[in-house]
């Protein structure tokens, strides 16, 4: 083999190796948070006949307390709560542009969700009503707009992150609400309807410290893991290996939901 094949081959090897070790220092969570007990109902909203061209289009819900059929809650939060975590630069190249919540059937649209300091909040309005959006972060100065039919959506932009998700409502259709999870590091995520989440790409081989919340009760206190319990205030510690870590059913007990 010639002197520049072998330096070539020399120079490939090495960046395998860099390559390899820098995805090494990656590791994703995983995990179902379910309700310990008997799951409790969906608790049908009353819209006391308002709207009803907007309002009765689909069976409107508390989603503050969703629980499937095996104990699945949705709408629940994992953040990171240690502070100026290390982030993988990947997690970031679609970090900015518009993140749309929509009032829709006289309810918000998503219910929960992450917003980066990086994005545009867009608040719409796809009623045939009008609406308004009462945004109430600590550490922006909050808004509340109207948003008329067929009105332009309203851009936001956060200043700071916010330490537990920030509500939105609507004080004309009062049952209405959403939560905004205020980040900047993408370091958070929602359960789905069956309760799980995935949260991506987390610093390998250092303790994190994680908190769960959901909006009934707040903080998930004494919620059990695979490994773990948070404590009263929803916080646990877990050292992120490389790779996928599953902590499995995260039970909550039933007795802390607001029935």
């Amino acid at each position: 083999m010639c002197k520049l094949s072998k330096f070539v081959a020399s120079f490939f090897a090495v960046l395998l190796m860099a390559t390899s070790a820098h995805a090494a220092e990656w590791g994703t969570l995983t995990g179902r948070i379910v309700v310990d007990g008997k799951p409790p109902k969906e608790s049908p909203i009353d819209t006391a006949g308002k709207d009803p061209q907007a309002c009765t289009k689909e069976k409107l819900v508390d989603e503050g307390l969703l629980v499937d059929a095996k104990g699945g809650l949705a709408n629940a939060v994992i953040m990171l709560k240690t502070k100026n975590p290390a982030v993988n630069p990947e997690l970031m190249t679609n970090a900015t542009g518009n993140v749309d919540l929509d009032n829709k059937n006289c309810r918000f649209e998503p219910h929960v969700q992450v917003v980066l300091l990086t994005q545009t909040l867009l608040l719409k309005n796809s009623d045939p009503v009008s609406h308004n959006s009462k945004v109430d972060p600590l550490n922006t100065p909050g808004i509340n707009p109207i948003l008329p039919v067929n009105g332009e959506p309203v851009q936001f932009k956060f200043n700071s992150e916010e330490g537990i998700p920030v509500k939105v409502g609507c004080n004309i259709h009062t049952w209405m609400g959403a939560y905004l999870v205020v980040r900047k590091d993408p370091y958070a995520a929602v359960t789905d309807r069956t309760g799980a989440f995935t949260l991506k790409d987390l610093p390998a081989g250092t303790e994190l410290e994680f908190l769960f919340w959901a909006e009934n009760p707040g903080y998930l206190k004494n919620a059990t893991f695979k490994g773990g319990k948070a404590d009263a205030r929803g916080r646990f510690k877990y050292k992120i290996k490389p790779g996928t870590n599953d902590l499995g059913d995260i039970k909550v007990s039933g007795s802390i939901f607001k029935k």
